[in-house]
């Protein structure tokens, strides 16, 4: 019994190598190539960016304007949430980042209240 069970144990882990070899020759050798390689990046990120919001009479937030956005974001969009004491969103718009970058002024939040402005929150989504 001994023996059976070894020759059975031998049988199925050939069976196996087969198979997976088998696989493996199915695989197609020049159709897509793989590789590593490096290349370097520009950073188009929020990092350097600043806002000033202004305040209308009532007490409401009106708009931001948003300094330091760098010219390699030309043509991509920057986002910015208004956020709340506990990180909730009061508010969001975007705009396309024109030629040279700079400033861009942004409005359309809504009614919010400047009192409970706490941070503004920025995105920049690739075009």
């Amino acid at each position: 019994m001994n023996l059976l069970a070894k020759i059975l144990g031998i049988a199925l882990a050939v069976a196996a190598t087969f198979a997976a070899c088998g696989a493996a020759a199915s695989l197609a050798l020049g159709s897509q190539a793989l590789s590593a390689g490096n290349a370097s990046v520009t950073s188009c990120g929020v990092a350097s960016l600043s806002g000033t919001r202004s305040v209308d009479n009532s007490g409401n937030f009106t708009q931001i304007v948003v300094t330091g956005v760098p010219p390699a974001c030309a043509g991509e969009t920057l986002s910015v949430t208004l956020a709340s004491g506990a990180g909730a969103s009061l508010g969001s718009t975007s705009a396309v980042v024109p030629a040279g970058g700079g400033s861009m002024t942004l409005g359309g939040f809504g009614t919010v209240s400047a009192a409970s402005l706490m941070s503004f929150q920025y995105a920049m989504v690739g075009a």
